[in-house]
């Protein structure tokens, strides 16, 4: 698994397992959630105790955006070592299992209520917070 960033042992350690949606459109952008930052994040998040990857990302889809999606094929996992701003006494661990994926029907109003938006790859270079998802990202239009 591709690493990135190094874990820092001072501090208290906080691990989360996430599953991530690569869903593209027709135009080949990308859709992904914005924060009030204007940071990217793709459309998933944290895996529940007992659930699978699968499951997560399928649960995730619909709190973020409304909609369903058809999870295509694994892309792959890689992780991230960081410490936010927001959380300077946390070392932040990550591990992005990642998959291309096909939206759906909308089936319900997003719970969370950040903004979605349909962005280009070079704007999702420029944008996203995750370096490791871009890496698998990257690999996988390679």
């Amino acid at each position: 698994m591709k690493t990135f960033g190094k874990r820092n042992h001072d501090l208290n350690y906080w691990k989360r397992t996430g599953a991530y949606a690569v869903i593209q459109n027709e135009h080949g952008e990308f859709l992904c959630v914005e924060d009030s930052d204007g940071y990217l994040f793709l459309v998933g998040g944290g895996i529940e105790e007992n659930e699978s990857p699968e499951l997560a990302l399928l649960r995730e889809s619909v709190e973020e955006t409304g909609y369903e999606v058809q999870i295509i094929e694994f892309i792959g996992e890689a992780e991230k070592h960081w410490v936010s701003a927001k959380y300077p006494n946390d070392s932040q661990h990550n591990i992005g299992i990642l998959y291309a994926s096909k939206l759906l029907k909308k089936v319900a109003d997003p719970i969370e209520k950040e903004e979605m938006r349909w962005v280009s790859f070079n704007h999702l270079e420029k944008h996203l917070y995750h370096e490791h998802h871009l890496y698998l990202i990257k690999e996988y239009l390679k």
